[in-house]
């Protein structure tokens, strides 16, 4: 198997390329990693991104939001609500009827059938997001090439609007400072090791290196959160982490989930715990790995044999398991489905999360790519000396090939075609329409056919989110200074020094 993986090793040697598995390449890139913020839905109305209680979460391809916050945003009042029926009207005339279990609705006197049937979630009755853009009035629609959800529109360009209250945290000698995507500087605050906004209304934040809570986009802590560690949200819900007294002495870390109001949803009880994605989360109590919903509920029991296992990612997860042939015991992975199912049987030697309806997989010791139904797009062939680095995004994966000790990269897209951008060996992820490469040990950035967009001039530069990226440049005093740039090399905000 060939598949390599991007780490951030920090300071100047900012990415090692490895292979995982049989080979192992080393090779500096210099391009940062950038946040995994792609997976979580976010949810605008005219322009303002919703604060929900949780959510949205994906539940077998399907987008379920909380029915309470966006009904009252649009006017409606409940006028019964029931574990069995939940009655709104609004001042119009307009009514809905929802039944937890049931794929029906009735709006406006008009049955309606659901992709998905409401739930009640942590005591939020959650309904799908086709039912919520029916309460808005005029639907929804999703920004091209993003995870943005419109109910109601803004005039203009939404994109552009949309991706001006994402964040970016740069860490100062006071504290941080979150800049938006404009370059606007909005907020400065002495909490420290604060992650990125993003789209994301809270953030665990420290005081003195010690957890202290969430804060919101007002640089308040909107609630106090005393715990050993504290998580991001994925799905609306975060870990935590607690130091548990033991019987015999000592202390253990047991880890639980929370929700954006501060309650705690899923009780500290795990000793290992992922983040929740497409409905559900990976998590290790007494040596057993399983996966439970927003509820704290077993969805998926343990798996007979099994050696490892992925989070989901497109409603499936690779899992590993002991599997007997030719009279030999061999570890083999294949994917289930958020039913416990096996969608693809465990054959391969290894297999990576679906992106852009892609995995890398790799039989007999050689990688290539597969589609959701297990075909093979590009055929197992890699080896040794190539093979492909991190997984797809915005429609390309990374493929490196070495060649003594230089080594070349390319992108291929979903169908197996590889791309070479002109005038370029070392590129980095593709996104937001431009790719990172490098040249003379300096790094800027190219569009797909080689022209030259932003010249070399960064120690190392990341990956464009929300219109804007990092760049980094080093000082004759051995420190380094982070900078955010627009697509066209202009410096949006001057930088913090480290």
């Amino acid at each position: 198997m060939c598949a390599y993986r991007n780490l951030f090793t920090g300071k100047k040697n900012m990415i090692t390329t490895v292979a995982i598995g049989l080979l192992t390449l080393s090779a500096l890139l210099g391009f940062g990693n950038r946040e995994a913020y792609a997976n979580n839905w976010e949810l605008f109305d005219q322009g303002e991104h919703l604060l929900l209680p949780e959510g949205p979460i994906v539940q077998d391809g399907a987008i379920m939001v909380p029915i309470r916050p966006i009904a009252e945003r649009f006017g409606y009042g409940f006028t019964s609500v029931t574990a069995s029926e939940v009655n709104l009207k609004n001042g119009k005339g307009s009514s809905l009827s929802v039944k937890p279990g049931d794929d029906k609705a009735v709006f406006n006197g008009n049955v309606k059938t659901l992709e998905q049937k409401p739930s009640y979630i942590n005591g939020n009755l959650f309904i799908p997001l086709s039912l919520a853009g029916e309460l808005s009035g005029s639907g929804y629609s999703i920004v091209s090439d993003t995870n943005l959800i419109q109910l109601r529109p803004v005039e203009g360009d939404a994109g552009e609007k949309l991706n001006s209250q994402y964040w970016y945290s740069f860490s100062t000698t006071e504290g941080t400072v979150a800049v938006n995507s404009l370059g606007q500087e909005m907020l400065s605050t002495s909490y420290t090791e604060n992650p990125d906004f993003g789209y994301e209304e809270l953030i665990p934040v420290k005081k003195n290196g010690i957890s202290a809570g969430y804060m919101n986009r007002a640089g308040e802590l909107a609630f106090a959160a005393s715990h050993y560690q504290l998580g991001q949200f994925n799905e609306g819900l975060a870990t935590f982490k607690d130091l548990v007294t033991m019987k015999g002495g000592g202390t253990q870390v047991r880890i639980g989930y929370l929700n954006r109001t501060g309650r705690i949803v899923i009780p500290a009880a795990y000793d290992h715990a992922y983040n929740f994605s497409d409905g559900l989360a990976k998590v290790v109590k007494g040596g057993k790995t399983y996966y439970i919903d927003h509820n704290g509920k077993t969805a998926i029991p343990v798996i007979s044999g099994i050696q490892s296992s992925d989070s989901f990612s497109e409603g499936k997860a690779a899992v590993s398991v002991l599997v007997k042939t030719g009279g030999k015991t061999t570890a083999k992975t294949g994917f289930i489905d958020t039913k416990g199912q096996w969608v693809l049987k465990p054959v391969f030697d290894w297999a990576g999360p679906f992106s852009d309806g892609i995995a890398v997989a790799s039989m007999n010791g050689k990688s290539g790519l597969i589609d959701k139904n297990g075909k093979w797009i590009v055929k197992p062939q890699y080896s040794k000396d190539a093979g492909f680095s991190g997984s797809f995004e915005n429609g390309y994966i990374l493929f490196v090939r070495r060649s003594g000790n230089s080594y070349k990269q390319w992108l291929m897209d979903t169908k197996g075609k590889l791309t070479a951008v002109p005038g370029a060996d070392h590129i980095g992820t593709y996104s937001e329409g431009l790719v990172p490469y490098e040249a003379n040990n300096l790094y800027g950035y190219k569009n797909l056919a080689g022209d030259v967009i932003i010249k070399p001039q960064f120690a190392w530069v990341e990956g464009f989110r929300g219109g804007a990226a990092r760049a980094h440049i080093f000082n004759q005093d051995d420190t380094y200074t982070s900078l955010l740039i627009d697509k066209t090399g202009k410096i949006l905000w001057p930088g913090a020094n480290h």
